[in-house]
């Protein structure tokens, strides 16, 4: 079974449930059975280029916005058995270039095929698929077919195999592939239906970029449970609360700077709520305690979940609403992972004690896509990207940071993500994001950049003061700078580079408070 497997499972049992809506009101709309023959069609077709067992070298690609024509190749890749490559339309071109040179893909699906592509790839691999272009690729192809609209004829996909390629967040460097198999989706599906029980009466809003593996698999997720998905050709605040409204939306993905977005509008409409939504399913980043306990305020009925995991992990740990445990946490890990917290040394470390996170679960990645990052899981199967956390006498999992993102501060060890969740405790501040700025004296300079809830404002000695309750007062920032807005990478996430860039170029129009 491929992960589209449910998907057409429920196109063959409802073919006329809504599957997929995108856009306002007028936008397009697709039923499961006109999804499926969409799918199939792309299927055909991959297999007609390719052969009915593709090798293991090729891959195709996509480079589009949330348009109807994504899911259409993805699912129809899947069930052909070729990976996808899934690009980011918000890179520069020196990171496409950096991707497309180390995995050139054979087919790319992009909205135009001019620009640098073009001198990047062969025109023969890239397919535009804006004003009609891909039923023009697929055209020939389905002139040819003498088959039912069915899928006999298809090879077997084992599970093992891979079937989709995401890309880790460029805001530190190039951007990192992550093959994904058929069976590390699948166990996720079955975690989330044990977690959220999403099912046939669901319609899923998916307000992000495709790009970003969270609204991805939200999508293939929610198709693979029954459920109708709402996508969004670009966030706005404004039109996800309609959408919400008008639309019956029940389950809601988001990030933290998106779920402030909503509530920042929201506020301009006093007494507007939205009773409907049974979920809040957050991930790329911590969300804040005091922003977080906001969401009641909005969404009454919403179970507002916080995740923790990766590209890499998938579904590590989980923290509901309902939860008792520690707001500062990132929960507790969900059925079938298992964590081993380690020293410098490899020792496993005690109760509290911090040490480097590695995750063992049936949900991890094969492997990097390029040759020059050989990391892969263990032999026992254990991986770890990097994070730093400790976990509690009750089994909570607190992230302290990244070991590669450590600062040193007059001898100290300080990770920025402790100190911006500190930060984030503080119910003046709606988004702070915390660097090390090079100084004589201290090395490392622990500075803070924070954006503040409409109508508050701190000063520095104010900030260290109660910071200091949640984290060591060595480790509160020695410089902070308000800023209206913060930098995001396309993923939703604060982008700690440019913040840092920003501070070091000294033209960033960021205030400093003193």
């Amino acid at each position: 079974m491929t992960i589209a497997g449910g998907f057409l499972s429920n196109a063959t049992q409802s073919p006329d449930r809504a599957a997929l809506a995108i856009g306002d009101a007028a936008g397009r709309r697709w039923s499961y059975d006109a999804l499926r023959r969409g799918a199939l069609a792309v299927a055909r077709a991959l297999r007609a280029e390719f052969g009915p067992a593709p090798g293991p070298g090729i891959r195709v690609a996509v480079l589009l916005g949330n348009r109807e024509e994504f899911p259409r190749i993805f699912l129809g890749a899947a069930v052909a058995g070729i990976p996808v490559m899934v690009l980011d339309p918000a890179w520069s071109a020196a990171e496409l270039a950096a991707v497309l040179s180390d995995a050139p893909p054979a087919r790319l699906f992009c909205e135009s095929a001019e620009g640098p592509l073009a001198r990047l790839l062969p025109p023969a691999a890239l397919v535009q698929v804006a004003e009609g272009g891909l039923e023009a690729w697929l055209r020939p192809y389905q002139e040819q077919r003498q088959e039912p609209d069915r899928l006999e004829g298809f090879a077997e996909v084992p599970h093992g195999a891979p079937f989709y390629v995401g890309f880790t967040s460029g805001s530190t460097g190039r951007p990192k592939g992550v093959v994904r198999s058929h069976r590390s989706w699948l166990r996720t599906f079955d975690r989330y239906t044990a977690e959220f029980g999403i099912g046939t009466g669901d319609t899923v809003l998916l307000p992000g970029s495709l790009a970003h593996s969270h609204f991805l698999f939200g999508l293939v997720h929610g198709l693979n449970a029954g459920a109708t998905v709402r996508l969004m050709p670009a966030f706005d605040a404004g039109r996800a609360l309609d959408h919400v409204e008008r639309d019956g939306v029940t389950r809601l993905y988001l990030v933290p700077t998106m779920f402030q977005a909503l509530l920042e509008h929201a506020r301009r409409q006093p007494g507007r709520r939205f009773p409907g939504v049974r979920s809040l399913l957050s991930v790329g980043a911590k969300w804040s305690p005091a922003s977080r306990a906001t969401a009641a305020d909005l969404f009454p009925n919403a179970d507002a979940v916080e995740f923790y995991g990766s590209t890499e992990l998938s579904l590590v740990s989980v923290l509901h609403g309902d939860d008792e445990g520690p707001r500062e946490s990132v929960g507790r890990p969900v059925a079938g992972v298992e964590l081993s917290l380690r020293s410098p040394s490899g020792e496993e470390v005690g109760v509290n004690e911090p040490g480097q996170v590695h995750v063992r679960s049936d949900m991890l990645f094969t492997r990097y896509l390029s040759t020059d990052h050989v990391e892969a899981p263990d032999g026992e199967g254990w991986f770890t990207v990097g994070d730093i956390g400790r976990v509690d006498e009750r089994g909570y999992l607190h992230l302290v940071g990244r070991k590669q993102g450590m600062l040193i501060s007059g001898g100290l060890n300080v990770y920025p993500e402790e100190v911006t969740a500190a930060l984030l405790r503080l119910e003046e501040i709606a988004e702070a994001a915390v660097v090390g700025l090079p100084d004589e004296h201290w090395g490392d300079l622990v500075c803070a950049v924070v954006r503040w809830r409409p109508g508050a404002r701190l000063g520095l000695g104010e900030v260290r003061e109660r910071a200091s309750a949640h984290v060591s007062r060595q480790k509160c920032p020695r410089r902070l700078f308000e800023a209206d807005e913060l930098p995001h990478t396309s993923s939703g996430k604060i982008d700690h580079g440019r913040v840092r860039s920003l501070l070091l170029d000294g033209r960033h129009g960021m205030r400093e408070v003193l």
